[in-house]
């Protein structure tokens, strides 16, 4: 089960810099109407960039938060910054010919996007890289390339130096990349047209509809720090214990929902679960140097896009939007007089990693 930032209601970087201008031709017919294999190619050509562009983004922001998270989720992973893409993996042939025009992707495993301060950004690697060795180890062509870099990226520890040769041009260029520590939180895109974004306590989920209704990077961190502060409760994890729950009758089924926690019906336990989230995501946001102060008007233009959410409704599994700005605005103000008096970011309010 998933928890997300809205119910039930229907998210570019700097990577296009570093594509290429489209060379793309129309094939003009002999009328000089461009044909439909040319106009399909500008097409493809053109969601392949939105794609990446989007996955640059998410990037460029959680890193971050991710960072500077690991005394709240408890655990941490290597974070190297790089996305790779060899041409095999591609099955459609109009974007392989995309990801070859834009980003230089061929048979070997080529660097597709670099994130904003991220480890390879700082070692110096590019879009266009194709990878030759990494960690000592030759890279093979294709699909299996990508495995192998996969392979030896999560052998490798935080700090620990990893030496790389990429291809660049006609250069041969060696390199040595230190990876980051973080939270392990993939955070992957979804093609959803929803404002929305969930989480299944492992893994970030944000739909492309909530990256076009977001204005800022900013925005956008409220709502990843909320996704993974539902991780770091765990949620998820609520859910479906309660799910179990829901089986049993009477006294059993009470009993047991006390010893698994207090598990209470879904809508009032959601409700405790959004509000829990809010707050532990303003202290991502805050551990990572994001200023808290009016990232809650992000509710206000919930609101005017869904005016239904302005009211509370009895039976709904989130807080109203009004109540959510309001105690953003709290939440703010205790982090303020934290940073004030040069105390630790950590929350106040005992929340239990289930």
């Amino acid at each position: 089960m998933r928890d997300s930032l809205i119910p039930g209601f229907i998210f570019l970087a700097a990577i296009a810099a570093c594509a290429k201008p489209s060379t793309v031709a129309s094939d003009p017919s002999p009328d000089g109407i461009p044909s439909v294999a040319g106009e399909r190619a500008l097409q493809t050509e053109a969601a392949v960039r939105t794609r990446e562009a989007r996955l640059q983004r998410l990037d460029d922001v959680s890193l971050p938060l991710l960072r500077q998270g690991p005394a709240l989720c408890g655990h941490e992973v290597s974070h190297f910054g790089f996305r790779y893409l060899a041409l095999e993996e591609v099955e459609d042939e109009a974007e392989r010919d995309a990801y070859r025009e834009l980003f230089g992707v061929g048979e070997r495993p080529t660097i597709i996007g670099v994130t904003r301060g991220g480890a390879a950004q700082r070692a110096g690697l590019v879009p266009g890289d194709a990878i030759i060795e990494l960690g000592g180890v030759e890279v093979p062509s294709g699909a299996q390339g990508s495995v192998e870099i996969a392979f030896q990226l999560v052998r490798r520890r935080a700090g620990e130096p990893v030496p790389v040769v990429v291809r660049r041009g006609r250069e041969s260029v060696t390199l040595e990349i230190t990876a980051q520590r973080g939270c392990d939180f993939p955070i992957h895109l979804s093609p959803s047209d929803e404002i929305n974004a969930s989480a299944d306590g492992r893994w970030i989920e944000v739909n492309a509809g909530l990256l076009r209704f977001l204005e800022s990077d900013e925005e956008l961190q409220l709502v990843i720090a909320h996704e993974m502060a539902h991780n770091t409760i765990g949620h998820s994890a609520q859910d479906r214990e309660y799910d179990r729950l829901r089986g049993m009758r009477g006294a059993v089924r009470d009993a047991a929902a006390a010893a698994a926690g207090g598990v209470a019906p879904p809508g009032e336990f959601s409700r405790a679960q959004e509000r829990e989230a809010d707050y532990v995501g303003m202290y991502y946001l805050a551990r990572a140097g994001i200023d808290t102060r009016g990232v809650a008007r992000f509710w206000r233009r919930m609101a005017a896009e869904d005016a239904a959410g302005i009211r509370d409704r009895g039976d709904a599994t989130h807080p109203a939007y009004p109540e959510r700005f309001l105690f953003l605005e709290e939440v703010h103000l205790e982090i303020a007089r934290k940073l004030e008096a040069g105390e630790p970011l950590i929350p106040d309010r005992a929340f239990r990693r289930f």
